[in-house]
C-alpha cells in the first residue's frame, strides 16, 4: 500500500514538471517566433513629434549665458537662440499655429507687435500671396556679429527655405543672464515688418529701447491696422 501511494506521488511530480516543462516550452517559441517570424518586426523607434510638439519645444527652449552680460564666448549661444526663433516662427507661419514667443522677447511693445506680424503673415500665406517660402526647418549660413556694447549684440543670420533665401536682424542683450530680443527685422519683399517698420534700406537696428518709444511703436501699429490681406 506504501509502495502504491510513493508510486502515485512520483507519477504526479514527473506530471508536473513535464507540464511545466512544455508551457515554458511553448512561451518560448511564441516569443522566438514573434521576434523572428519573416516580416513582423518589432518596432522600438520613438514616434517622431508632430510639428506643434517642435514649435512649443522651441518656444520653450531656453538660452542663458554664464555672466551678467553676454561675452564673444557666448556667440555660439546667441546664433543658437536667433537660430531657434527663425524656426519658432517661420515654422508657425507655415504650419498655421499659435506660438509664444515671450521666452525670447520681453518687452511688451515688441511682443505684441511680433504676435501681430506672424497673424497677418499667416493669413498672407493662406492665400498665397507670400513672396518667400516659410517652414519648420532652414538651413543657415554664417551669422555676422556686431557687438555694439557690453550687453548688446546685432546679429544678422542668413537663412533660405526650398531655395527661397531670407535674413533675420536681430539686437539680443541679456537680463538676468538670459537672451532676449529687444528689435527684429525680417525685411522680406512685400513683408510685414518692412510695411510696418521700413523699408530695409532704411530701417537700421542699433535701438535697444527703440520699442520703448511710444510714439514710433504707436505709428508701427497705425500701419499695421491699415494692412488688408
Amino acid at each position: 500500500m506504501l509502495n502504491y501511494r510513493k508510486r502515485r506521488f512520483w507519477l504526479l511530480g514527473v506530471s508536473i514538471v513535464i507540464m511545466l516543462a512544455v508551457g515554458i516550452g511553448l512561451i518560448v517559441n511564441s516569443v522566438t517566433k514573434g521576434r523572428d517570424a519573416p516580416g513582423e518586426e518589432i518596432s522600438l523607434e520613438i514616434p517622431e513629434k508632430s510639428a506643434a510638439e517642435i514649435l512649443k519645444d522651441l518656444a520653450d527652449q531656453p538660452f542663458s549665458v554664464n555672466g551678467n552680460q553676454m561675452s564673444d564666448d557666448d556667440q555660439e549661444t546667441v546664433v543658437a537662440f536667433g537660430q531657434a526663433f527663425v524656426n519658432l516662427y517661420t515654422g508657425a507661419v507655415a504650419e498655421q499655429e499659435t506660438v509664444s514667443f515671450r521666452n525670447y522677447i520681453s518687452n511688451e511693445n515688441l511682443l505684441k507687435y511680433t504676435n501681430k506680424m506672424l497673424e497677418l503673415e499667416q493669413r498672407k500665406e493662406l492665400k498665397g500671396a507670400v513672396s518667400v517660402h516659410f517652414g519648420l526647418e532652414n538651413e543657415f549660413k554664417e551669422a555676422e556679429f556686431k557687438k555694439l556694447d557690453g550687453n548688446l549684440y546685432y546679429v544678422s543670420l542668413p537663412f533660405s527655405n526650398q531655395g527661397s533665401g531670407m535674413n533675420l536682424q536681430v539686437l539680443v542683450q541679456a537680463e538676468n543672464k538670459a537672451l532676449k530680443i529687444v528689435d527684429l527685422y525680417f525685411g522680406n519683399k512685400d513683408g510685414i515688418d518692412s510695411i510696418a517698420t521700413g523699408h530695409p534700406a532704411d530701417r537700421k537696428l542699433h535701438d535697444p529701447k527703440l520699442w520703448d518709444d511710444q510714439v514710433w511703436v504707436d505709428g508701427v501699429f497705425e500701419k499695421l491696422e491699415k494692412i488688408e490681406i
